[in-house]
């Protein structure tokens, strides 16, 4: 179970992803607990939430040896079945081991896989999944083995609170002479209304392209990609955020038009509930 009474992760305590957005403080903070209680951890999550980075992050509190890094999108079919490969070695009986792409496994390397798990429950694992199809009757085996330590990373689109601190931690060092990556208003408005397909990967990218794009020193005003200013400039939601809308004018209503009331039985701050109000102007359905 959750510990609820531990503090959850600050701002960099767990890398370049860490945020202060209540979805990613509580997945951060479940996993960090599942992680440090020596239980093996499935990491969950759309493509592009951040789920490597994550484990890295957790693996390295575990000690100093580095992780045994086995990604299964690039293994051949049945490269993990043999129980040498699978532990590197007699090295790598003390070393971390993360998964990725748990989906990609076939059936006979998901049997080794429980069967080391079994074998050596002290081992610190972690594995990263994407649901994209059902999975098979082996592969929901190992799913259901570990769905009691399991943890699903929010999408962006539902960490927007997120993004100004992920601008500054993704940005690349400035070249001597030239200033920080800074935003405009608008820029970052923009950015916050997105629905990040690809999310933070997505995000990541961006910031890089525009970085070496770039040509004058000034904040970022219309270098964004086409389809990022226009889902701002048409002020069009979609249905999650539409759902959103919904929920904070709702409590609004009930609550007299008073902020400080509505952002507590949301359970936001009333920073955010201001942020979201002010970008409902003028928006349409």
């Amino acid at each position: 179970m959750e510990n609820f009474s531990r503090p959850r992760p600050r701002s960099g305590e767990l890398g370049s992803l860490a945020g202060n957005s209540v979805p990613w403080r509580h997945a951060a903070g479940r996993a960090l607990d599942l992680a440090e209680s020596g239980q093996p951890l499935l990491l969950t999550g759309e493509r592009g939430t951040g789920k490597t980075v994550l484990a890295l992050a957790l693996l390295a509190r575990r000690g100093r040896i580095g992780p045994l890094i086995v990604d299964a999108a690039q293994t051949p079919e049945g490269g993990l079945a043999a129980r040498h490969e699978l532990q590197g070695g007699e090295d790598a009986l003390i070393n971390p081991m993360l998964l990725r792409h748990t989906e990609r496994l076939g059936q006979r390397d998901v049997a080794a896989l429980i069967a080391l798990l079994d074998e050596r429950p002290e081992l610190p694992f972690v594995a990263t999944y994407t649901p994209d199809t059902a999975p098979g009757p082996c592969l929901q085996r190992l799913l259901d083995t570990l769905a009691a330590s399991s943890v699903v990373l929010p999408p962006l689109r539902e960490r927007a609170d997120d993004i100004r601190e992920l601008l500054s931690s993704l940005a690349p060092r400035p070249e001597p002479g030239r200033p920080p990556l800074a935003w405009t208003l608008d820029a970052l408005r923009a950015l916050e209304q997105h629905s990040w397909p690809g999310n933070v990967t997505e995000l990541a990218h961006l910031v890089l392209a525009v970085a070496k794009q770039r040509r004058n020193s000034g904040p970022v005003r219309g270098e964004l990609p086409e389809a990022v200013r226009e889902t701002h400039a048409t002020g069009k939601l979609s249905p999650m955020a539409l759902a959103e809308r919904t929920a904070i004018l709702g409590a609004l209503h009930r609550h007299g038009g008073n902020k400080a009331r509505t952002a507590t039985s949301l359970g936001i701050g009333r920073a955010t509930l201001y942020r979201k109000l002010r970008g409902y102007r003028g928006l349409s359905d």
